[in-house]
């Protein structure tokens, strides 16, 4: 019986460990996001206290949309590497489920 109960609980703990390494790995990629976006922010800040005059405060503007440009390659980076994350697990989910019923 524990045999039987075990075979038919396995597909469950598959599962259940499969989502818990899922969000193991979409939680880093947040939380490297998060921390490399807080240092962008203090930067901006920071050179922000440097704009003395317009050619500081022009520098300064322009510096940003190098900034808001690496942001955004990042967030693209980050949006795809979720994705593939995602698109692994539906893969790894579907064959535990196809495993377990066959």
């Amino acid at each position: 019986m524990t045999t039987h109960l075990d075979k038919m609980f396995e597909p469950i703990k598959e599962l259940n460990e499969l989502t818990f390494k899922t969000m193991q790995e979409i939680s880093t990629i947040q939380l490297q996001s998060f921390q490399d976006n807080a240092k962008i922010g203090m930067y901006a800040l920071n050179t922000a206290t440097d704009v003395k005059d317009y050619d500081s405060f022009k520098n300064y503007l322009e510096s940003q949309v190098a900034v808001t440009q690496y942001v955004s390659d990042t967030v693209a980076v980050d949006v795809n590497d979720i994705h593939e994350v995602g698109k692994s697990f539906a893969n790894e989910a579907k064959e535990v489920v196809e495993k377990s019923i066959i």
